[in-house]
């Protein structure tokens, strides 16, 4: 291992004893708490959107400083807060239960095998067409290039064939607001549940999860069609350009860190992994009961987004990232 470090922390951070479990009263503008991650992120109470079911949160350190993410209320026990925080009226908290009581329901969207059919052969044009794009305007023009795995930096020109291709597809616009929610926080809000229920339609991945919270999800620019299309437009491009390298499978690393015994990782239509085996040991978190990490060698038709050609997955943080469609029961990936 290289012993770079791979996230920002504060070794000097206070003691959990200075904090206590987060509850609905605690979702107050103003008031301060922290993230229960291994690195306590600290965040600031900025809004309260009852109708929606969210406390906004704004990241006050690391990374990801300045970040706004809107988190539902019936998670805010996944944050601690200073025992002098201010505390909601009752009436306030009421109508939190109610909200929660109303949005926290499942939602399950199947992903039909007829669709997962039609959505094979609109794949295969996809990928033909970004294949020519990158062959003929983009930078493999020239013949064949490599792209670098073993790296922790993105590749400036398939980063700009990216930006190129999308452009030409007029879809930029959804690809910096998918990219910009998921590296900051694929769970904070809804902008990438619209594409994991998205992809349930396409027959890619089952959707499991909660119901809409925001009915101005699907409402343009961002509606299911223009989202289907970006999911596509992607997909189709990234495996045009592994394949153009001459790629056809990679090696990933997931690192996990739990108290209890493993599970089937949870299925959000997405799953994080890594290029690099020092990224996925940084997860293992020695407070843990348990640390364990995966290698899995997988096909590129699973790659959805990988930090080569994504530039916010190079802008604060260096993790080497691929982002792949999740697999039905898989313990990690």
């Amino acid at each position: 291992m290289s012993g770079r470090p791979v996230y920002q922390s504060d070794p000097e951070r206070a003691p959990d004893s200075d904090f206590e479990p987060g509850l609905p009263a605690h979702a107050v503008v103003g008031n301060r708490g922290r993230m229960l991650d291994p690195r306590r992120t600290p965040v600031l109470v900025v809004d309260v959107d009852v109708p929606h079911g969210f406390v906004v949160l704004e990241v006050t350190a690391f990374e990801d400083a300045g970040a706004h993410w809107p988190i539902e209320l019936e998670r805010i026990g996944d944050f601690q807060f200073a025992r002098t925080s201010a505390r909601a009226p009752e009436a306030e908290v009421a109508a939190m239960a109610r909200a929660v009581d109303r949005l926290d329901r499942p939602l399950g969207i199947p992903a039909d095998p007829q669709a997962r059919s039609a959505t094979a052969g609109r794949l295969r044009s996809e990928q033909s067409a970004a294949r020519d794009w990158l062959a003929g305007a983009g930078s493999f023009r020239g013949g064949t290039r490599r792209l670098e795995l073993a790296s922790r930096q993105g590749d400036p020109e398939l980063t700009a064939d990216l930006i190129g291709y999308l452009g030409t597809r007029g879809l930029l616009d959804v690809e910096r607001a998918f990219a910009d929610a998921f590296v900051s926080n694929a769970r904070a809000g809804e902008m990438v549940k619209g594409h994991r229920i998205v992809l349930a339609d396409l027959g890619l991945v089952t959707y499991h999860g909660t119901v809409i919270r925001d009915p101005a999800m699907f409402d343009p620019p961002l509606d299911r069609a223009r989202r289907a299309e970006h999911v596509l437009a992607r997909l189709g491009f990234v495996r045009a350009a592994f394949d153009l390298a001459g790629i056809a499978e990679v090696t990933l690393f997931r690192g996990l860190a739990v108290e209890g015994p493993l599970r089937p990782h949870p299925q959000r239509g997405f799953v994080s992994a890594t290029f690099d085996p020092e990224v996925a040991a940084s997860f293992l978190n020695a407070g843990t009961r348990l640390g364990v990490m995966y290698r899995q060698r997988l096909s590129v038709e699973r790659l959805f987004m990988t930090f080569l050609e994504t530039e916010q997955l190079n802008r604060t943080y260096a993790e080497a990232e691929a982002v792949l469609l999740a697999e039905e029961d898989s313990l990690a990936f």
